[in-house]
């Protein structure tokens, strides 16, 4: 008996020792953090973009092929962001995302020659729902929507609002301090008829 009360001791010690590691990961990571949700106004913001249809898992090798792209063509700093155009329960093989860069702090000269290379598509200055979540490694992106999108939903539904998409703003890929969500409130889906119309071109 004196044996195995020390081994399960020991399990009970090492199986205290892993939560406690994984509580502080997850507490690093800002799973424990409240999420805030406030009204803005977003925008106006001018961006150049690129299309990606498929699963959001898959949107990591989409973005380096745009990345390659936009360096290519001469800009040295993305400000990037993302718009989803369907809802979550759309089959995942059919999910339309754009990956963006924000390019409105270029001069004229310096976007006219990017619109040369991309499209171009003009935000305009929406009321919106906004939250925002720390980004800390690339687990961030799962968890930050994990926590931020139920309390939008909320919001959605007490104010009985259809959001017609989901921006999520990035900023510099290479240092990302937090992750920015936005969901416009009134805006029509018209608005972002131009971005649907960029998947129909590209079949």
């Amino acid at each position: 008996m004196g044996k195995k009360s020390k081994i399960w001791g020991r399990l009970a010690i090492a199986l205290l020792a892993i939560v406690m590691i994984f509580l502080g990961l997850f507490a690093y990571m800002g799973g424990f953090s409240s999420v805030q949700v406030s009204e803005v106004t977003f925008g106006p913001h001018t961006i150049i973009y690129a299309t990606h249809r498929g699963p959001y898992e898959e949107i990591g090798s989409s973005w380096e092929k745009f990345q390659s792209r936009w360096e290519k063509a001469g800009l040295k700093e993305c400000k990037s962001l993302a718009i989803y155009l369907d809802p979550p329960d759309t089959p995942p093989e059919k999910l339309r995302s754009i990956l963006g860069c924000n390019v409105e702090h270029l001069d004229a000269s310096e976007q006219e020659k990017l619109a040369q290379e991309f499209p171009v598509f003009e935000i305009p200055a929406m009321q919106s729902m906004r939250s925002e979540f720390p980004y800390r490694n690339m687990l961030s992106f799962m968890l930050g929507p994990i926590k931020v999108y139920p309390e939008f939903q909320k919001v959605m539904e007490e104010k009985k609002l259809q959001p017609p998409v989901a921006f999520e703003i990035y900023g510099d890929p290479d240092h990302i301090e937090h992750i920015e969500f936005i969901m416009p409130m009134e805006e029509p889906r018209t608005t972002f008829a131009p971005l649907e119309d960029a998947f129909e071109s590209s079949l």
